[in-house]
């Protein structure tokens, strides 16, 4: 069974031979960049530095699919008039000013949309893939989701106080973006992507409470995964416990969760509802800071537990040892060799 046969049977719900194993998030680690001899910045622009360093994920890191749509999530908000930090080797683009701030009667998604910012370069860079990884790997597109969209164009704290003073400008703020990203996510599809992760952390529980979490996001995932042209995976950051049914329930083929979830409670959630889970190994702990026998054991705890997808619970830190991420595929293996 090929990488790619096996992602998508078990995507849709049939068994694999294995669990497949990858990251769902952004791997824009350091050692991979040096691996492959493309580094941040130019592989955050450039189509064939972006190619790449995603293939690297694939080829050195042990992926079975592979990341297009760059090392962040702030393309979206770019493209909608977001100005953008400097970034750095180990430092991604971030966003440094809220262009609707002010206000958002004249916010609207623009027609050209997709010739701004960075997806011109996105589109050769699919076209690069595609004709390395062929037919035997997954592709995939990333970039924020609609909460985290709004919250970059008009800034968090605006935006969560308007979920309770202001519910017009959220509602108004997320139709624009939920505009936006339907483009972007059929963007990807039609250049080659075989499923597309929108990772959505403001819309966490640390940030929003459950009640807006329904009133808000939900309605704007719903619309956004109605009217694409392929699965969608949503991630969110932090413990989703009281929001996983809620998530699940908007039409998504799969959720991305962290180590603070409650993976047997997640996957019970999830399969009820026809959706499958992503993680949940730690990122920001066990794969930055820990050992690799550390993160060896926390991968087989995943897998045991029943993860459909065995990869980080969140994006990788760019100085994570590429010794630990190669413990994801090591865990899978063996542990497939040995069942």
């Amino acid at each position: 069974m090929t990488p790619k046969e096996r992602f998508l049977k078990r995507l849709s719900g049939q068994e694999a031979d294995m669990t497949p194993v990858g990251c769902t998030t952004a791997y824009g680690v350091v050692e991979l960049m040096r691996k492959c001899g493309y580094e941040r910045p130019l592989a955050d622009t450039d189509p064939v530095a972006m190619a790449q360093l995603a293939l690297a994920g694939h080829a050195v890191a042990g992926f079975d699919w592979i990341k297009a749509m760059g090392w962040d999530i702030t393309s979206v908000s770019q493209a909608l008039g977001c100005s953008l930090g400097e970034p750095a080797i180990d430092l991604q683009y971030c966003i440094a000013s809220h262009p609707f701030e002010q206000g958002v009667d004249d916010l609207e998604c623009p027609g050209d949309l997709l010739s701004r910012g960075r997806f011109p370069a996105y589109k050769e860079q699919f076209r690069i893939l595609r004709e390395v990884a062929g037919n035997s790997a997954v592709i995939f597109g990333m970039s924020e989701g609609p909460f985290t969209c709004a919250a970059n164009l008009v800034g968090t704290t605006k935006l969560l106080r308007a979920t309770m003073k202001e519910p017009k400008l959220v509602k108004k703020t997320l139709e624009v973006t939920a505009e936006a990203l339907i483009k972007v996510v059929n963007f990807a599809f039609s250049n080659g992507a075989d499923y597309f992760c929108m990772a959505d952390p403001t819309s966490g529980c640390d940030l929003l409470n459950p009640k807006a979490w329904a009133t808000f996001v939900a309605p704007a995932v719903k619309r956004i995964v109605e009217n694409v042209s392929g699965p969608v995976v949503l991630h969110i950051c932090g413990n989703t416990d009281k929001i996983i049914p809620m998530m699940c329930e908007t039409g998504i083929a799969g959720i991305s969760i962290e180590e603070k979830v409650d993976l047997k409670q997640a996957l019970e959630a999830a399969h009820s509802r026809g959706v499958r889970v992503f993680g949940n190994v730690s990122a920001k702990s066990t794969l930055f800071i820990g050992t690799p026998e550390d993160c060896y054991k926390e991968a087989w705890a995943a897998l045991e537990a029943g993860v459909d997808f065995l990869a980080p619970g969140c994006g990788l830190a760019p100085n994570s040892p590429l010794e630990n991420i190669l413990q994801l595929r090591r865990a899978r293996d063996e542990f497939f060799r040995t069942a």
